[in-house]
């Protein structure tokens, strides 16, 4: 303690040098524990409470070259759940679904998942407030009308206790809620979690996220594939051991298959993706490796810093060479001064890392905000924590030891080698026996020279990176986004009937042609990066669908955006050749698609080889349903995107529709 207060007696008769070493070290430990706050948040803190290795993700695709995956049906679920005891200790479902809560004007379209009774079980975690529900209220069909709140929607709505056992609207429905899942629960993401939480007895009250609005509706439907399953492998049992034992229940999977389903179908099983929210399977990329960038770019930048107040510190140990020479003189021992001189580097650390800690919380906070303006439209509840926690406080005080040890060791061995004959007479330098060539590597020019270096290397990758933000910002999209004005309507929230919907969007789009100053309103089921995509296979209707059940599915699969007509003009988007579609054919539903020349291409390469006039093709959903438009073979200016694009008439799908207007 003697040295401790002796270090704030020596650091506060130096208040210009004490307060820039702290904002040099707040900048170097403030970076350090932002980035391991976000690495600890995102990657490294479990998404699953209990013992999450066991967990895994369970698919079914086509045995055939394109492995078509889709999800599972309500008796597909109860027969595995049944039949794979000898390889799950549990196995829930989940389906992803929207839901409108909020009375009248105040309803918003949210996220909600529903889920089978064990799946909170299954995930480890019991509720803060009330209960989860049961069996009965996840029956098909049962519509027992009861919610489960996540911990987020519950504090935004006041976090009262009388919460418990209130209504909530959701579409227009009062829900009893029943409960309240812990702080940062999720299941599914490492980022997101879902406002509402639903039991699967309500499903069909609800749209789903990934389906067609006008798909069945009935969970008991043998061909009604909405269910996701994930699953928890019996204790000791690893993703591979139990892959070994799949075939068998792949087979007993296959025999309770309709007559008329589409070929034999597989089993697997996946570790959960942490960020990706699908129906098949994803990876996550190098997502350590990507840490790992981050924390050696941040350990780079505390490791400049550190070499910053080195010199420092050295220069400040020349200043102080009499003092030093003077107490070794008396008899103070060599590790006593190391020691003294190591708690002012300690103290000051401490105070550095304490301004980084606030400095972290801030930038850490700011993505928080960024991250919810950008997904704001999808409301969504954050489950990522970048707030500290004991493990983030921990390894800030680690990066301030640390910190202690680049900085304020080497000064404080150098300045206790003294000679005592030159500090004592003032001769404060660079003895004079030392060579010219042994100067220029002196400690000082060496820590200079790395802060240099490092310095170089950090602006260099900023460069880089910077340039590349620059070039994909300059892109062209292959569309006009200046001038547009972009809502979105979403009928599936009150199941209303799909002609009533197509009549009041078409009077929609036409009461906003009709406004002072519009230029061109048009409907689409989806924006050019939007967040949610609705995919088909396109392939020319001249082909033949294959015999052989192993075989690749023609064609390609591509976007499907359905449009009213005047949609590319209210985008700026050019049709280079063919037409538009005429109100008439969009009022009758007519069999016709407009494809991006990305579709064309990839669609009848095996057939027709130059794009010359109008043909056929195919549109075929992943739920096997086939329809044959006439394709206008409209080459559209280029629009990028990884996927071949097809546009049919929006009275064809029009549930959930995005109005655009041109000014």
């Amino acid at each position: 303690m003697n040295d401790f207060r002796f270090a704030v007696r020596q650091l506060c008769k130096s208040p210009g040098f004490t307060s820039l070493a702290i904002v040099t070290l707040a900048l170097g430990i403030g970076v350090n524990s932002a980035i391991f706050a976000l690495v600890n948040g995102v990657v490294l803190r479990p998404m699953i409470p209990l013992r999450a290795k066991e967990v895994v993700g369970i698919f079914t695709a086509r045995q055939n070259a394109s492995h078509d995956y889709r999800q599972f049906s309500h008796t597909e679920y109860r027969d595995l759940r049944e039949n794979g005891s000898d390889l799950f200790a549990d196995l829930a479902a989940l389906e992803f679904g929207v839901a409108g809560i909020g009375r009248d004007h105040e309803m918003r379209r949210s996220f909600a998942f529903l889920t089978s009774e064990n799946f909170f079980s299954l995930m480890g975690v019991q509720p803060v407030r009330g209960r989860f529900y049961t069996a009965e209220e996840c029956r098909p069909n049962a519509n027992i009308p009861v919610v489960v709140a996540s911990y987020a929607f519950w504090k935004r709505m006041g976090g009262r206790n009388d919460f418990i056992g209130g209504n909530l609207q959701i579409n227009g429905r009062p829900y009893t809620v029943i409960g309240v899942t812990p702080d940062g629960f999720s299941g599914v993401s490492a980022l997101v979690a879902p406002d509402v939480w639903l039991p699967l007895g309500v499903h069909s009250s609800l749209g789903s996220a990934f389906a067609d609005s006008e798909t069945l509706h009935d969970l008991a439907e043998p061909k009604n594939y909405a269910l996701n399953l994930t699953a928890r492998l019996r204790p000791g049992m690893t993703i591979e051991t139990a892959k070994s034992h799949l075939p068998a229940l792949t087979r007993r999977f296959n025999a309770i298959q309709p007559s008329d389903a589409e070929g034999a179908r597989e089993l697997q099983i996946h570790k959960p993706s942490r960020f990706s929210i699908s129906t098949s399977p994803e990876d996550d990329g190098p997502v350590t490796l990507i840490g790992t960038l981050l924390m050696g770019m941040a350990g780079a930048v505390l490791l400049i810093a550190s070499l910053n107040l080195a010199n420092m510190l050295l220069a400040r140990g020349t200043a102080r060479s009499k003092e030093i020479a003077l107490r070794l003189a008396v008899g103070a021992s060599r590790w006593r001064i190391v020691r003294q001189l190591l708690c002012e580097g300690l103290l000051l650390a401490i105070c550095g890392g304490l301004v980084g800690l606030i400095v972290s919380i801030w930038c850490n906070d700011l993505l928080l905000h960024s991250l919810a303006r950008l997904l704001g439209s999808m409301n969504f509840s954050f489950v990522v924590k970048l707030r500290p926690d004991a493990t983030v406080l921990a390894v800030t005080f680690l990066f301030c030891l640390i910190a202690t040890m680049l900085f304020s060791l080497g000064p404080a061995l150098k300045a206790t080698k003294a000679d005592l004959v030159n500090d004592l007479k003032q001769q404060v330098g660079e003895p004079a026996r030392i060579g010219r060539f042994s100067r220029f590597f002196a400690a000082r020019h060496i820590s200079v020279m790395a802060q240099i270096a490092l310095s170089f290397m950090l602006l260099f990758s900023a460069g880089l990176f910077f340039r590349g933000a620059l070039k994909a910002s300059g892109l062209n999209p292959g569309f006009v986004a200046a001038g547009d004005l972009v809502t979105e309507l979403d009928f599936s929230l009150i199941k209303k009937d799909p002609a009533d919907a197509r009549r009041l969007i078409f009077a929609a789009v036409q009461r906003a042609r009709d406004l002072p100053g519009v230029k061109m309103a048009a409907i689409g089921t989806m924006l050019p990066y939007g967040n949610f995509t609705n995919s088909r296979r396109i392939m020319s209707a001249r082909e033949a669908l294959p015999t052989d059940p192993k075989a690749p599915d023609p064609g390609a699969g591509g976007l499907y955006t359905a449009i009213t007509p005047g949609y590319f003009d209210a985008i700026g988007v050019k049709l280079l050749r063919g037409r538009d579609f005429t109100q008439a054919e969009a009022r009758k539903m007519a069999r016709l698609t407009i494809c991006s020349s990305l579709a064309s291409l990839a669609a009848i390469a095996t057939t027709c080889k130059t794009i010359r006039s109008i043909a056929d093709c195919l549109c075929r959903s992943r739920k096997a349903t086939t329809a044959t438009f006439t394709c206008m073979y409209v080459l559209l200016q280029k629009i990028d995107t990884p996927l071949p694009h097809s546009f049919p008439p929006c009275a064809r799908h029009c549930a959930v529709s995005i109005p655009i207007c041109r000014s």
